[in-house]
């Protein structure tokens, strides 16, 4: 074969099969899958482990902007003797369904240790039903200024400026603060109420630690007394009765209490009270306390539960069988009563 022949032969197959040998490669390659970063980019279907974790703690935020309205708009500024202004204030945290349905049927209030302590147990705190909370604490304070998100690891901390409503009659705060000097500066010079959220609740908020040493203050004396009579003869703090409490058409009312005052009677002949009141003489954290009505509330099946099991009073119980089984009634008619007036107001 000459050589020109074969040169001839040479350029037809490149021209021919060349073409083909590169079209067949794109086609190869396009039909391999994609590599794991672009697939990623390509399906919003597929979300990385941090993204997830980013989406939880995103909805405790949305959550913490919904309830800084709540209460920025619920109760605003106001002059700080104006009780009809907390009593507005009250009933509208009171009946607000995204703080009931945020708050677990126990929550804590205290003052913050520390500034850069946001855990709930690192603080002094009281226990309390999530309505005594909203209805008879948190409304004695107005909320004002633009409040601010933090994110301390799992939790979400809602940091609401506030101002406290010192100058109102004594009969409208829960109890007496100002039985300890050191709480009762507290109450007024914190500028923010802390409220911490965690997995979609709202578990409970603190006094932040930040004071402002300048702000107006109200001396009280305390004259030792947790309850007293009111010029009008009506027994105080009016705050801690049921009638405050709840609605005036809440049927459970009246027998809600009676069934308080008769278990309150037997728990004082057993020293209940000694230990359970807002002194604390036990350092109990969190504290419980039962000799007010409504903070009672919240202990009224733990009560129930520790008689019949001797551990309370401490150390042995109540030995007495005959006393053991009237208290058991007692505190089993309060728990009852207690369930009725709450799950009527819409409670847990």
């Amino acid at each position: 074969m000459s050589k020109r022949l074969l040169s001839i032969l040479l350029y037809l197959i490149a021209g021919i099969f060349l073409p083909v040998v590169i079209i067949w490669g794109f086609s190869a390659i396009k039909s391999l899958p994609p590599s794991p970063s672009v697939a990623s980019s390509q399906s919003s279907s597929l979300v990385t482990q941090p993204e997830i974790a980013t989406k939880v703690s995103n909805s405790d935020v949305v959550l913490a902007e919904k309830i800084a309205k709540v209460f920025i708009s619920a109760c605003p500024i106001a002059e700080s003797g104006d009780n009809i202004a907390r009593e507005q204030c009250a009933e509208k945290l009171a009946k607000n369904q995204i703080l009931r349905d945020s708050m677990p049927n126990e929550v804590r209030w205290g003052g913050q240790k520390e500034l850069d302590h946001f855990n709930l147990s690192e603080s002094k705190t009281t226990t309390f039903n999530p309505l005594v909370l909203r209805r008879l604490y948190l409304s004695t304070y107005m909320f004002i200024g633009e409040p601010k998100i933090q994110q301390v690891n799992n939790l979400t901390v809602v940091h609401l400026p506030v101002k406290f409503r010192n100058q109102l009659d004594s009969g409208f705060f829960p109890y007496p603060f100002w039985h300890s000097e050191k709480k009762w500066d507290s109450y007024q010079k914190t500028t923010e109420i802390l409220l911490m959220i965690e997995n979609g609740r709202l578990k409970g908020a603190l006094r932040s630690a930040q004071k402002d040493q300048s702000r107006q203050v109200s001396m009280r004396e305390w004259d030792g007394k947790w309850e007293w009579k009111g010029n009008d003869d009506a027994q105080n703090p009016k705050v801690s009765l049921y009638t405050s409490l709840f609605s005036a058409n809440n049927p459970h009312v009246v027998a809600l209490d009676e069934s308080y005052r008769a278990f309150e009677i037997k728990m004082r002949e057993h020293s209940c009270t000694v230990c359970h009141n807002p002194s604390n003489t036990q350092e109990m954290n969190p504290l419980l306390l039962l000799n007010y009505p409504n903070q009672a509330l919240t202990l009224r099946h733990k009560t129930l539960d520790r008689i019949k099991a001797k551990t309370m009073p401490p150390p042995k119980g109540i030995t007495d069988d005959q006393e053991l089984n009237t208290m058991i009634q007692l505190a089993s008619a309060f728990a009852e009563m207690g369930d009725k007036a709450l799950a009527y107001e819409g409670e847990k």
